[in-house]
């Protein structure tokens, strides 16, 4: 996946031709793609796989307690989407200001960039944790991966279809699948706190629901 987004910006990269600036918006608009293909996959093998395995359940047995164990979890799970996001964006974003300048169109750099960047990952993070649920929820690795890539692309098309409508932005304002791509046009403070509580809702949802199933497993 990562080798993808070096393979489809290369030209980009090597000839310019574009703004360092521009370079970003289009490597954030792939990775939210190809994120969603990385996520299903490693969902299912790094959360299903390790209930399949009993390596949560031997955590747990191990003395920990089933809170700390699952936010273990969804910490690595988010840490994974972090580190993709920062070799597949950031690395060649920095390469792209250096070659390229650092001028903002719409606005400061420190906004545009600097700001957008985390709140980005954030909202990358909310919508792929839909993945982490259902791959709690899941018995089989490759029954989980099926499951993560059917929801997430029918959820994508689900928001393509709401943003048609008149009252569409009304509605994924408060969805975290929303707020993905509205911090691309609106990096207003009213918009960054929105996007920010409702992403933090989102997982906290996630989290919650995770583990009131893990609460219920034996760990025997």
């Amino acid at each position: 996946f990562i080798f993808l987004m070096y393979l489809l910006h290369s030209e980009d990269l090597i000839k310019g031709g574009i703004g360092g600036y521009e370079l970003v918006l289009n490597l954030c608009r792939d990775f939210r793609s190809a994120s969603l293909f990385f996520t299903g996959i490693f969902a299912g093998l790094h959360i299903t796989g390790a209930f399949d395995d009993r390596r949560m359940q031997a955590a747990g047995m191990a003395g920990n307690s089933r809170a700390k164990v699952l936010l273990t979890k969804f910490a690595s799970f988010a840490s994974a989407i972090a580190l993709y996001f920062a070799t597949s964006v950031l690395l060649p974003a920095t390469i792209g200001f250096v070659r390229f300048g650092t001028v903002c169109e719409d606005g400061s750099f420190l906004r545009n960039v600097v700001a957008r960047g985390p709140l980005y990952l954030l909202t990358e993070i909310a919508v792929c944790s839909i993945c982490f649920i259902i791959s709690m929820l899941c018995k089989k690795p490759g029954i989980a991966v099926i499951v993560n890539m059917v929801t997430t692309l029918t959820a994508s098309l689900a928001v393509q279809f709401i943003a048609l409508k008149p009252w569409g932005e009304n509605v994924l304002q408060y969805l975290p699948h929303g707020q993905n791509a509205i911090v691309f046009s609106d990096m207003s403070n009213k918009n960054c706190v929105l996007a920010l509580g409702v992403c933090i809702a989102f997982i906290a949802l996630v989290i919650m629901g995770s583990y009131a199933k893990f609460r219920k497993e034996e760990l025997k």
